[in-house]
């Protein structure tokens, strides 16, 4: 993403020669020195600060596309940090993620105490955290300020009262299928405010096979490598400042996105569109900080950009898989085999599909995509072929 020495090469690196897709192991990366930046270093936007936590989550396929082991492996290296971080549990109450969060620190003669309350929560199965029941027992509402990171948040809880939170912060990183969001958040949900606080990684091509990946043993040095880029990175503290250029870049991608993006004309994504320009901050800060540094460049603004608007192509995609309804679902099916396969007879199409398709549903489904110019038909050799219509 950068021309100097950054973190993130090291991490992309040590996932060549698996089946970890590129696109995963960078927003791990970043989400790694988002969780590791935590609310030591934040940016002044005037009326809000803006600090380096993010949420993010990982969507592919069942089994596909390794997300639970990009996951695992970053979780992994933090855990070997000098200073700890503070996991949370993945299968948590709203009562028991704001105990969770809260931790006191003393001294060894018990003479200072403080009390810091960050955390980061990385789960392979993001139902496993957040599903339909913790959704409605309030578990989404509070991790919309712990997102925001609140100086103050008041919680009251039924057995303690009311909860007193100084200092918030927290970051997620999770793994999801398309079905398991449908059934962890309400789709009514969708589009407002914690998904919206949320970046949607999407991925459904698997990577070559590896059959036998290399142990980690013979990467040890890269591993180490980055053990330690990490441990420095926790000493970055104090406000981030942007160099004139960064904000002079950053003020033409907000107003461009501000004035021609089709995000704000969604319900799904018009939440995300609004919060666009302090997820393209966050990401810019932790661009920064993988070369050890708190002042954000050009570059990084233009690399947070690039990473954000690759997510994007994908955004509407997931949001409407998330949203349709079951024949929504199977046109996105349909449309998915064509463009994967180029070009693809009728015939060979529905051998595909046939396990949750007829001929007659096909037809129907096929007509649609026809007649909305996503797909064209062609009529060769006696065979009807489809191919995807590019819009570029």
């Amino acid at each position: 993403m950068t021309d100097k020495k950054s973190i993130l090469h090291d991490l992309l690196a040590l996932s060549s020669g698996t089946e970890i897709p590129p696109v995963f192991m960078l927003w791990c990366g970043i989400s790694a020195i988002s969780t590791i930046l935590g609310r030591r270093c934040w940016l002044d936007m005037g009326p809000f600060m803006v600090y380096p936590n993010l949420f993010i989550v990982l969507v592919a396929p069942s089994g596909r596309c390794r997300k639970t082991t990009a996951i695992l492996l970053t979780e992994g290296i933090l855990r070997q940090l000098d200073t700890p971080i503070n996991f949370i549990s993945q299968r948590v109450t709203t009562e028991a993620l704001i105990e969770a969060i809260t931790i006191t620190h003393t001294t060894a003669d018990n003479k200072f105490l403080k009390k810091t309350c960050e955390g980061a929560v990385y789960v392979d199965e993001l139902i496993n955290f957040l599903n339909r029941k913790t959704f409605e027992s309030g578990l989404a509402g509070v991790m919309i300020p712990l997102y925001d990171c609140h100086d103050k948040f008041e919680y009251r809880t039924k057995a303690r009262g009311i909860e007193y939170l100084n200092n918030t912060c927290l970051g997620l990183l999770a793994g999801s299928t398309v079905e398991w969001i449908r059934d962890a958040i309400p789709i009514e949900a969708v589009g407002g405010g914690l998904t919206s606080r949320m970046i949607f990684v999407y991925n459904d091509i698997p990577s070559a096979p590896v059959a036998r990946p290399k142990p980690m043993t013979e990467k040890r040095e890269i591993v180490e490598s980055i053990i330690r880029a990490f441990n420095r990175i926790q000493h970055l503290q104090g406000p981030i400042t942007l160099t004139p250029k960064a904000w002079e870049r950053y003020e033409t991608i907000y107003n461009s996105f501000y004035s021609k993006s089709l995000f704000f004309e969604d319900s799904s994504t018009s939440g995300y569109a609004s919060r666009r320009h302090v997820h393209l901050l966050k990401v810019a800060l932790a661009l920064a900080a993988s070369e050890e540094t708190i002042e954000v460049d050009e570059r990084h603004v233009c690399g947070a950009n690039e990473a954000l608007t690759l997510v994007e192509t994908q955004l509407f995609q997931v949001l409407s898989l998330i949203t349709s309804s079951e024949k929504g679902i199977l046109l996105t099916m349909v449309k998915s085999h064509i463009s994967k396969s180029k070009r693809i007879s009728r015939g060979d199409l529905l051998r595909r599909v046939v396990h949750r398709i007829d001929s007659r549903e096909l037809t129907e489904l096929l007509d649609t995509l026809i007649h909305s110019k996503q797909v064209r038909a062609e009529h060769s050799g006696g065979q009807i072929y489809y191919e995807e219509v590019c819009n570029d």
